[in-house]
C-alpha cells in the first residue's frame, strides 16, 4: 500500500463473537452459507458498492454477515466450507439453455409461502453499526434501517433464485427507536413468487426478540440470459 492509499477498512467480526446469540446462530447447521464482504472490493461494475464501501466505516457498518438458510432440511456439511468471500449477488453466472427453459416452466406457476414455516427460504444479515448512521442523537437513521431491510430481502432472492433483481417497492413499519452503537439481526423470508416478481417480509430485530422495524418488499428479477455480473 502506497503513503497516499488509505488504510484498509477492517471487519470487526468481535462485535459478533461477544455475544451468545450470534455465535449460537453462526453455528447453527441449517445456515448453508456465510457471506463476508470483500476487502478492500474495489472492483468495477460490481453491486452492492453501497454495503462493502461507502458505509464500510468503523463509525458506520463495522462488521458485516450474510447467512443463508434454505431451508427444506438442508444443512451444512463442514464449518470449514460455510464461508465464502462474498455475497452471491457479486458472483452470478448466466444460466445454460437447458436451466432457462426448467426456469421458465416453474415460472408459468404462483407458489405462496408461509413465513412462519422454519423450512421457508430465509437471509440472514448480522450487522454491527457505529454512531455515524444517527438520524437522531444516538438513534440509527430511518433510512440505514430501510437500506437494511432492502438489503436483507435482495439478497434472499440472490441466495433462493441464483438470479439478481431489481427492487420494485418496499413498506415499512418502523416500531422501535434503534440505540447505537449496536449490532442487530436482520432477516427476511419468501412470501410468494409469480415468474420474475417475487414478494418478501423482512425483519429488523436485536437478536433477542424485539423487533425494532418490519417491512412488505417486492423484486423483479432480471430476466434470463443477462450477462454475468
Amino acid at each position: 500500500m502506497s503513503p497516499s492509499e488509505p488504510p484498509l477498512p477492517v471487519e470487526h467480526l468481535e462485535d459478533f463473537m461477544v455475544l451468545e446469540w450470534c455465535n449460537k446462530l453462526l453455528s447453527d447447521p441449517h445456515v448453508t452459507n456465510i457471506s463476508k464482504r470483500v476487502i478492500p472490493d474495489k472492483r468495477e461494475g460490481v453491486s452492492n458498492t453501497f454495503f462493502t464501501r461507502t458505509l464500510f466505516a468503523d463509525g458506520a457498518i463495522r462488521a458485516f454477515l450474510s447467512l443463508y438458510k434454505p431451508g427444506n432440511g438442508e444443512r451444512r456439511v463442514s464449518d470449514r466450507d460455510v464461508f465464502t468471500g462474498s455475497a452471491p449477488l457479486h458472483e452470478i453466472e448466466r444460466p445454460d439453455a437447458e436451466e432457462a427453459e426448467a426456469r421458465r416452466q416453474m415460472a408459468r406457476e404462483e407458489k405462496i409461502y408461509d413465513v412462519n414455516d422454519p423450512d421457508t427460504p430465509e437471509a440472514i444479515i448480522l450487522a454491527s453499526l457505529g454512531s455515524d448512521l444517527d438520524g437522531g442523537i444516538r438513534r440509527v437513521h430511518g433510512g440505514v434501517t430501510a437500506s437494511l431491510l432492502d438489503q436483507v430481502m435482495g439478497t434472499l432472492i440472490s441466495y433462493a433464485y441464483q438470479h439478481r433483481c431489481a427492487t420494485s417497492h418496499m413498506t415499512v413499519r418502523y416500531k422501535a427507536a434503534v440505540d447505537t452503537p449496536c449490532v442487530l439481526l436482520v432477516r427476511a423470508k419468501l412470501v410468494r413468487e409469480r415468474g420474475r416478481y417475487i414478494e418478501t417480509m423482512g425483519w429488523l430485530e436485536d437478536g433477542h426478540g424485539k423487533v425494532f422495524a418490519e417491512c412488505d418488499g417486492a423484486f423483479v428479477m432480471n430476466k434470463l440470459g443477462s450477462p454475468k455480473i
